[in-house]
């Protein structure tokens, strides 16, 4: 581990594992096909295990490959975002925050945030990957992100889930319903509506069915689809009803539809920080959560959310 160039080697072996191809990997790097051969052999060397496996036609990891492959990741990015967020830094954030974040999180609350860090922390800069739970997860285990944002709460032993507030559901209806007119929603009221529901192994889904258990009702959808946008347009349509968070209160009032709140039971989902565990967040990511978690709470009434 005394080699200099380990750094080195350990970039090489990641771009033929990405690129499946030693001839690749080196027109990618700049490199001949011998030398980048030469670096994996002493990769290989050094660690005292097979990586590659070479045939006449394919190259394929082995077991300890594919190992080492999701670690050197972590440590590629990981070091490129060291340099990153302390280059120049001084006595100002700057740098660059690149993080994975749900859907609803990123049309509603992420605008605000990134507005008021342009504002105060021009040198900022962000990038955003919006997913459901498994990009987002996948995306900060591998080291592609900073971190996570979102309602994924089941996360692997290597990451860690840290509660940020609450984004409360309602009963989104068409605003001349008898619902609306009564001016809350109860459990029962499911039984006698057309579901239009989000796809199963959503959490928005979970949340429904766990609130149609409490009631003793079994969800029977009459239209599944992923985005919030399409339950809304659904919705607006006449087609049925769905059970969502306020997501965009101006897409609502634009459609004629109403948030109906739910009486006597706090329907809702925890959004939290999801992260790599042991290691903490760069100064720049930090101040993004902070942003965010100042922006939930000024908010909270507009978006519905509890603190």
């Amino acid at each position: 581990m005394q080699d200099q160039r380990i750094m080195g080697l350990i970039a090489t072996f990641v771009a033929v594992a990405e690129l499946g191809s030693f001839k690749r990997a080196a027109e990618t790097v700049g490199r001949s096909p011998s030398t980048i051969t030469t670096q994996i052999n002493q990769l290989e060397a050094i660690l005292g295990v097979r990586l590659i496996v070479r045939t006449t036609r394919h190259v394929h990891l082995s077991g300890a490959g594919e190992e080492f492959l999701a670690r050197s990741r972590r440590i590629l990015n990981e070091t490129e975002r060291l340099i990153r967020d302390f280059r120049g830094q001084g006595d100002t954030f700057s740098g660059k925050v690149e993080l994975s974040v749900s859907p609803t999180i990123a049309v509603s609350l992420v605008p605000k945030v990134v507005e008021a860090l342009g504002i105060e922390h021009p040198e900022v800069k962000i990038s955003l990957f919006e997913g459901l739970r498994d990009d987002v997860v996948n995306s900060v285990e591998r080291g592609a992100v900073d971190f996570g944002i979102g309602p994924y709460t089941d996360v692997p032993p290597t990451l860690t889930f840290e509660r940020m507030f609450e984004q409360l559901f309602h009963l989104i209806l068409p605003e001349k319903h008898p619902i609306v007119r009564r001016g809350y929603a109860v459990a029962c009221d499911l039984r006698d509506l057309d579901l239009l529901c989000p796809v199963p192994g959503s959490t928005a889904r979970t949340v429904l069915e766990e609130l149609a258990r409490e009631a003793g009702i079994q969800v029977v959808p009459r239209y599944e689809t992923l985005q919030y946008p399409t339950l809304y347009a659904l919705v607006a349509g006449g087609l049925g009803a769905t059970v969502m968070p306020v997501v965009d209160p101006n897409f609502l009032a634009a459609s004629r539809l109403v948030a109906v709140p739910f009486r006597a039971r706090r329907v809702s989902r925890k959004i939290g920080v999801i992260a790599r565990r042991g290691e903490a967040l760069s100064p720049v990511s930090a101040l993004f959560v902070k942003t965010l978690q100042e922006t939930a709470a000024r908010y909270r009434e507009h978006f519905q959310l509890h603190i």
